[in-house]
């Protein structure tokens, strides 16, 4: 069983909900406005069609642009906790994604299991993100499943 540490190192807290919140938002709205882009030039966004007096329309959920943002958004974060101990809205907020164990940097792999987490996190209405706003340790499912905490200055 793994050694699980005590709680962050001096100096650092755990990052609540709210302040991940606005580091997703920092991380995820220019990557947004890429993706409704390429839906827009693909016209893989909306479709709509017309079979005699009925029409019908939908969003085109399997979309290039969602598949792709999906993919930029992963690939995004995965390299940015491995190489850079935190995502670039989380750097913005003071904030590190570290090694439940040890307290150190992640590596890809962790970065990796990271995500996969935060995918199978979103998918029950996004109950394992929410989770970290009661977490004593401010985790979610993503963190529990890769073993990572998100810390910030004290």
């Amino acid at each position: 069983m793994p050694v699980v540490a005590a709680g962050p190192a001096p100096g650092l807290k755990y990052a609540g909900f709210w302040i991940r919140f606005v580091s997703y938002l920092i991380d995820v709205v220019p990557i947004g406005i890429v993706g409704a882009i390429l839906n827009v030039s693909t016209g893989a966004g909306y479709h709509c069609r017309i079979v005699g007096d009925v029409s019908s329309c939908n969003t085109g959920t399997g979309s290039l642009g969602s598949w792709i943002g999906f993919l930029v958004l992963g690939t995004y974060w995965v390299l940015t906790w491995s190489m850079l101990g935190a995502s670039l809205g989380q750097k913005a907020l003071g904030m590190s994604v570290v090694d439940a164990t040890n307290g150190q940097a992640i590596d890809i792999g962790k970065a990796v299991l990271r995500y996969v987490g935060f995918v199978i996190s979103i998918i029950p209405l996004a109950i394992g993100l929410i989770w970290a706003g009661f977490d004593p340790r401010k985790q979610g499912w993503h963190d529990k499943i890769a073993g990572t905490y998100v810390v910030r200055r004290a």
